[in-house]
């Protein structure tokens, strides 16, 4: 091959090699002492030629050496370290350098195969983010809840907008819209602004209605304070979109506190949605968008 300029495009780094830097210096020395001067190996003039060629080369080994250093699959030793934050990952103790590049393999297959679920843990790891939850619509017309064709609709229980729309601009895939009543416009690396909508989760507050009869040595205050913070707690740890399985809410009254579970007998639960003029004692639905709530004031007891 004939000496080049090296140069760096998309595919990397380019660099003639020792035996381009020869054959180049030696024409150049032919062009200026003429064609008929002697190049052969043992003539001092060649050998010089081979010493600067030698030099070249050994700068070039050098800048390749560094260009490596910023790619983790040539990387190695503490040159790979530095770059591990990028990828959230850290060198366990021994650990070699194979190893590292392998576990960065597959935190990058991850990335590529799995852009809902990049953003889901991103998301997680922001400040005051409780809850998140992901709806796609792959298909070619709005589904039941209203999402459009092909588009993302994450619902965001607290955190910051302009954080969360941050994250699904920088890990969702191209051709994918971010769908939502909620639109913030997110500035990338080159300047461009583009818009990220998402939606906020609405709290929907629930009362639960507990008829109780006290048995004998039953306390009723005591009992009031067990079941009170279980059932209120099993309510609010429930996820966004989750409905609320009412017949479940007797075991975690009951296992509030066993000490007393057998001075109280629950003959009925009943729950109502805030503003609603029915209750339920079977399922409590919860809308795509929603998360049901309680609080002590809404947890009702009623004695028989």
């Amino acid at each position: 091959m004939a000496y080049f300029t090296p140069y760096l495009d998309d595919t990397g780094i380019h660099m003639p090699t020792y035996e381009d830097r020869l054959a180049d210096l030696s024409e150049t020395y032919r062009s200026i002492f003429g064609n008929e001067a002697e190049l052969s190996s043992p003539v001092p003039d060649y050998q010089l030629l081979s010493v600067f060629s030698k030099a070249l080369d050994d700068a070039s080994a050098l800048v390749l050496q560094a260009c490596n250093a910023r790619n983790p699959m040539y990387a190695a030793g503490a040159y790979l370290d530095a770059l591990l934050p990028q990828y959230g990952l850290t060198r366990g103790e021994g650990e070699s350098d194979a190893s590292l590049r392998a576990r960065i393999r597959q935190r990058l297959q991850a990335s590529c195969s799995d852009p809902v679920g990049n953003i889901l843990r991103a998301a997680r790891e922001l400040e005051s983010v409780w809850r998140v939850k992901t709806f796609v619509n792959d298909t070619d017309a709005a589904d039941s809840n209203g999402i459009p064709p092909h588009s993302l609709a994450f619902v965001l229980d607290g955190g910051n907008i302009e954080n969360f729309a941050r994250v699904i601009q920088e890990n969702k895939a191209p051709g994918i819209a971010a769908w939502g009543s909620t639109t913030v416009d997110v500035t990338d690396a080159q300047g461009n602004t583009h818009p990220v909508s998402f939606t906020r989760c609405e709290s929907v507050f629930v009362f639960v209605y507990i008829m109780l009869r006290v048995l004998e040595g039953g306390d009723r205050e005591a009992i009031e304070a067990a079941i009170t913070p279980a059932i209120r707690d099993y309510i609010n740890e429930s996820g966004i979109n989750e409905p609320l399985n009412v017949p479940l809410i007797y075991g975690a009254a009951y296992s509030s506190n066993p000490d007393i579970a057998n001075t109280y007998f629950i003959q009925d639960v009943q729950v109502a949605v805030a503003g609603a003029q029915t209750v339920d004692r079977i399922l409590v639905p919860c809308a795509w968008n929603e998360k049901l709530v309680a609080v002590n004031g809404s947890i009702l007891f009623f004695y028989s």
